[in-house]
């Protein structure tokens, strides 16, 4: 999903791995507490299609979750905010999905849940903000007083009208952009956010009807390719450096009746994790999954896949809420970890 860039000019070549599909889909899911016919039991687990997801395409296509006893059944959703109603309703037993959006669902009382592991990890380039050539718009400062499209909300509301100025982030990407917005001394109040569907933020920088759009793949991709555009600010950077974007989310009341079968889960998805952070595992399976070739798959540099979750890590991102507003009392990692 996110490939190297081709030289220092800020138009990377980048091979957009967004629509990477999920194809395990199984017919027929059964619960996850249940046996399946072989004996194993099953585990739903739902995603958004993208390659932050792409170890448990890994994992099931190399049979980890099979030789661990368990069926793992994917089911694709259109947005985070479905899967989380399938995880409330008990019609999935895992969501992967924004750290972000997964810990306010927590600190308001809208779910008790339990962080299964760490996902992905941010790696540069990532997550930008970009404007069209020309426009002036280069650095963090030149963002003051612009309107800027940025992903939609899921969980986390958006307030304030149209333009959510003056309101705290609402998802992963504001979290971390307004992170680096303060420390290059600019006020994230002083730009004005418009959530945008992602599939149309490009019209609307081409338009004009924006200043400038904050963007992961393969949107980014697409912007550079389609209109020529250069990065005002790398959004994973400095403090945000390396920051984890997303990981696997249970119920908690689920985790405690099942803790063996996540155990096993966990177990089987590191080792996936493991292959698709060495790349050849992943690197293979691209031009499968996305009909790229073999030359452009082997030049693809994504984000890292941790093998396990380290709780300090992640905190760094409920710290971020709390410092930012998102919440209002502090959010103890290590807690949803274990309980």
């Amino acid at each position: 999903m996110w490939p190297a860039r081709a030289g220092d000019s800020g138009t990377a070549r980048r091979i957009s791995l967004g629509f990477l599909a999920v194809t395990l889909l199984a017919v027929g899911c059964t619960s996850a507490s249940s046996p399946t016919a072989a004996g194993r039991a099953s585990i739903t687990v739902a995603v958004t299609s993208g390659a932050d997801n792409a170890p448990l395409v890994i994992a099931g296509k190399n049979g980890l979750f099979r030789d661990r006893g368990l069926n793992v059944v994917v089911k694709t959703y259109t947005s985070l905010r479905q899967e989380f109603q399938a995880l409330k309703n008990g019609s999935i037993d895992i969501a992967a999905g924004d750290y972000a959006d997964f810990f306010y669902a927590e600190a308001v009382g809208k779910a008790s849940l339990h962080l299964v592991t760490d996902g992905y990890d941010a790696m540069s380039n990532v997550m930008e903000v970009l404007s069209l050539p020309g426009s002036g718009i280069t650095t963090p400062q030149d963002l003051v007083n612009k309107v800027v499209a940025t992903p939609e909300p899921q969980l986390i509301p958006a307030n304030n009208g149209p333009y959510a100025s003056g309101s705290v982030p609402y998802n992963i990407e504001t979290l971390a952009t307004e992170a680096v917005l303060n420390s290059e001394g600019v006020t994230p109040t002083s730009v004005a956010w418009q959530p945008t569907p992602p599939q149309d933020m490009i019209g609307e920088l081409r338009r004009g009807q924006v200043s400038a759009i904050l963007a992961t793949e393969p949107y980014i991709t697409q912007a550079e390719s389609q209109l020529g555009a250069v990065e005002v600010m790398d959004s994973c950077s400095g403090l945000t450096a390396n920051l984890p974007l997303s990981g696997y989310f249970s119920l908690a009341a689920y985790a405690r009746a099942h803790g063996a079968q996540l155990q096993q889960f966990r177990a089987a998805l590191a080792s996936a994790q493991a292959n698709a952070t060495a790349g050849g595992s992943l690197q293979a399976m691209l031009p499968q999954f996305t009909g790229m070739s073999t030359q452009d798959a082997a030049l693809v540099t994504i984000g890292s896949f941790p093998t396990s979750l380290i709780v300090g890590q992640v905190q760094r991102v409920a710290d971020l809420m709390y410092d930012s507003g998102v919440i209002s009392t502090p959010l103890s990692v290590s807690k949803l970890a274990s309980g």
